[in-house]
């Protein structure tokens, strides 16, 4: 981040921002996926998982909802 706020040139500091959101992208359909797949499995809580991934169990439920919404609108579900 601090990298990309050092760049003075703006058209070059939004080409850096917008590969750096795009990864952010990737990288919260992991987490979905992630959390999904560990809550999965048998026993497995909201807070369980939350403590395993270092979240409080009210993220965990967010980002589970939120993945598990995004799937179903793209069909996944």
């Amino acid at each position: 981040m601090a990298e990309v706020e050092r760049i003075k040139d703006p058209a070059e500091r939004a080409r850096a921002a917008t590969r750096i959101l795009r990864e952010s992208k990737r990288l919260t359909e992991l987490r979905g996926e992630d959390v999904v797949q560990l809550l999965a499995r048998p026993h497995a809580t909201l807070r369980s998982v939350g403590d395993e991934v270092g979240l409080h169990w009210t993220t965990v439920q967010s980002i589970r909802d939120a993945h598990l919404r995004k799937s179903a609108a793209q069909g996944d579900a």
